[in-house]
């Protein structure tokens, strides 16, 4: 290639220049990437041998040994600069060393400690020349940088003899101060000094950090520490600190001898020495940390799990624990378990004031227990019958009663309300009562000072938190078992649902039960499995009839089922069940009956009542006219009997209320007829009889299944009376009326 001649007269004048030509000389080039700018002198020959490498700033006349060229050497806080140094052969005239590899490390006092940092921590070179970017992190005055060299070959150092050293200075601004951090605390809940507990503290410990503008640690800066509540003695360990390298301060707030809640106020000087920088820490809680009886409950997923009649069926039961003063019980606070039947998990310990454990049915199920045993079950209240099924499961720990704190000073005093509790029983037979066969306990009992007795509740509050009058008095002289207890119905899962029962309300309120047919489209159903409960969760239900509109129907809810549990008079008479509203409207088209369909695990059943159309009414009167198509009776419609259609009939007037049913004929006995007022008129109604106990009654017309009440209407002074009736039936009842006309 033929070269421009302005390049070809540079090409050779570069050649004479490393030749040793006249002029000053030029710098080699670095061999690893490093800038080789500066006082470089002249390069050596490749053939010379290094006698003595020393490191320095310059080269030739100009070398200054053991000295480093720093770009800036004032910095500012969070400041960097490039620091450079030149490696000669102080025999040949302090020329650049260019034929020799050389290891060179860089160290300062900062950069020891962290608070400042090198690009590299060290690097090998052969042209001479060594450059590295220095940044303060931290570190503040003056700081000694040093830079080392090894004789090297090939990438690896010989450290075992120090060929020169060469040291500098930098000086960094303090740091200003940008910000004081609450960075947490692992203790956000701690106990009242009085109270021994084991699973909270009764210290807290709070980490603050103070950072630079920059966003740096700020290292050997004074905190000072101050409490915004200190009600009942809470303290702080120090009211000061001093940074660490990390720019960290901690704070120990030790616990009072009240329920307090606080925070730590942490505080530095900014770096004008005059305006002040504050923090405040997230609340830290002085409380009792032990369970309290009205803040401790337990519950489950499932009520009706479908475990009767299959193992292993799961659900999952929960404790929920708070302090007297509803803060959650500490982490760690163990919860115990106990079951009337089925397999549970003993303990739980509670993270957050919430634990949870595993119960599943196994074993023999309530109310089928070796009459050995004698254990109690609950009783059905309308037959009292053994109710199977029926499981309760209960939870206790170690806590207090409770109280009520009058005066706000967090502990009880002499005077102000308190409960107290005998140990806490698993009620199987739910009676509120422990039951016992003599003296021996059939219902198990938590028994906190293991006496084998059930205690009764004392006449002093048991608690942690009593002023010293109260102590004196006796009370809070120990704590005790506090517990909660939950009933779960295991309800059949392999069999299909029982039963499909249905119940109507009446006139007076009361509800009573029907089946086969209705004259009410409003029904209460009740779906139960083979023990009388309420179907399993899961388990549903839907309804429809032909000819009608039906709202109603669900699923099954998460419930043990009871419905009247106290056999209550005005309630639905049954104990226990799924119970769903449902209620027809007449639309047109053909008729037919309400059909349910109870779906559970197990399959479908179907259930269906008829909805009858209310009974009618027709007035009759004899109106004497004798036979008159001659054969042999007067019974046909329009002889001896008339329907009632407002002719004058002399008074006293008799006339017959005939009652009939429009789809089945016969009347059911619970429908009734009762003639109320006719005016000023009186009247007398006499009994209900058939079609065939009256004289000539037009029995074909009426059918005999009819119902027939003979009313006598005496006047008064009015000559038209409105005769007013009610006809009741179960499930409803309606009201009508006939005008009677006197002569």
């Amino acid at each position: 290639m033929r070269l421009p001649a302005y390049l070809t007269t540079l090409f050779f004048a570069s050649v004479l220049t490393a030749c040793g030509g006249g002029g000053d000389p030029v710098a080699s080039s670095s061999t690893d990437g490093e800038d080789s700018t500066g006082d470089t002198g002249a390069s050596v020959d490749s053939t010379v041998v290094v006698g003595n490498a020393e490191i320095g700033t310059g080269s030739g006349e100009g070398y200054q040994d053991g000295a480093l060229e720093i770009t800036s050497s004032a910095l500012s806080a969070g400041g960097s600069t490039l620091i450079s140094a030149n490696i000669v052969d102080a025999d040949n005239d302090n020329q650049l060393v260019t034929t020799q590899e050389y290891s060179v490390v860089f160290s300062s006092a900062c950069a020891a400690e962290g608070k400042a940092v090198f690009s590299e921590s060290d690097k090998f070179v052969s042209s001479g020349r060594v450059t590295v970017n220095y940044t303060a992190s931290g570190c503040e005055g003056e700081d000694e940088i040093t830079f080392t060299i090894y004789n090297s070959e090939n990438g690896a150092a010989d450290v075992t003899e120090v060929q020169s050293v060469a040291k500098g200075t930098v000086s960094i601004a303090p740091q200003e101060i940008g910000t004081i951090l609450y960075v947490g605390t692992e203790t956000p809940a701690i106990s009242i000094k009085t109270i021994g507990n084991a699973t909270i503290p009764k210290q807290s410990v709070l980490v603050f950090q103070v950072l630079d503008k920059d966003g740096n640690p700020v290292a050997n800066r004074e905190v000072t520490f101050g409490l915004s509540v200190s009600t009942g003695g809470i303290e702080l360990s120090q009211n000061s600190v001093f940074t660490n390298d990390n720019g960290e301060v901690q704070a120990i707030v030790n616990a009072g001898t009240s329920h307090a809640t606080t925070s730590v106020i942490a505080s530095t000087t900014a770096t004008d020495g005059e305006n002040i920088i504050s923090t405040t820490s997230s609340g830290i809680s002085v409380t009792t940390g032990i369970v309290d009886q009205d803040s401790f409950e337990i519950v489950t997923d499932i009520l009706n799990p479908g475990g009767y009649d299959y193992s292993g069926e799961v659900i999952t039961v929960s404790a929920n624990a708070a302090d007297q003063f509803q803060n959650p019980v500490p982490d760690g606070t163990v919860i115990n378990f106990t079951a009337e039947s089925g397999v549970i998990e003993s303990t739980c310990e509670t993270v957050g004031g919430t634990c949870s454990v595993t119960w599943y049915s196994s074993g023999v199920r309530p109310g089928n227990a070796d009459a050995g045993l004698q254990r109690v079950n609950e009783l059905d209240p309308f037959d009292s019958s053994t109710i199977r099924g029926m499981t309760t499961i209960m939870a206790y720990t170690i806590g207090e009663h409770g109280f009520t704190d009058s005066n706000n000073n967090g502990m009880y005093d002499i005077g102000e309300p308190f409960v107290s509790y005998a140990e806490p029983f698993r009620d199987d037979d739910w009676d509120s009562v422990h039951d016992t066969n003599g003296s021996t306990a059939v219902e198990f009992f938590a028994d906190f000072d293991a006496n084998g007795a059930r205690d009764a509740a004392p006449a002093v509050y048991q608690g942690a938190l009593c002023s010293e009058a109260a102590k004196a008095a006796g009370h809070c002289a120990g704590l005790s078992y506090i517990g909660d207890s939950l009933r779960i119905v295991q309800s059949e899962r392999t069999r299909l649902v029982d039963s499909v029962r249905y119940f109507v309300s009446n006139r007076d309120g009361s509800i009573e039960e029907v089946s086969g047919s209705s004259y009410s489209r409003y029904f209460y159903v009740v779906l139960q499995d083979g023990n009388g409960n309420i179907p399993h969760l899961g388990s549903s239900m839907t309804a429809g009839a032909e000819g009608y509109e039906v709202a109603g129907g669900g699923d099954v809810p998460n419930s043990p089922g009871f419905i009247n549990q106290n056999a209550s008079p005005t309630g639905i008479p049954v104990n226990r069940g799924a119970v769903f509203g449902v209620a027809a409207t007449r639309t047109d088209g053909d008729r037919g009956p309400l059909e349910i369909s109870a779906t559970n695990d197990a399959g479908i059943l179907t259930s269906t009542i008829w909805m009858r159309e209310n009974p009618t009414v027709t007035f009759y009167y004899r109106s004497g006219n004798g036979d008159q198509n001659a054969d042999g009776d007067a019974r046909d419609l329009g002889e001896d009997f008339q329907v009632y259609t407002g002719q004058k009939l002399a008074s006293p007037a008799v006339v017959y209320a005939v009652l009939q049913d429009p789809d089945f004929g016969s009347l059911p006995s619970y429908v009734t007829f009762n003639a109320t007022q006719a005016g000023d008129a009186t009247i007398a109604q006499g009994v209900k009889q058939g079609p065939l106990d009256i004289a000539e009654f037009p029995v074909e017309v009426v059918g005999f299944g009819a119902d027939v009440y003979e009313i006598t209407v005496t006047q008064g002074t009015d000559p038209v009376v409105a005769l007013e009736f009610d006809v009741e039936f179960t499930g409803g009842w309606f009201s009508s009326s006939a005008l009677v006309d006197f002569l």
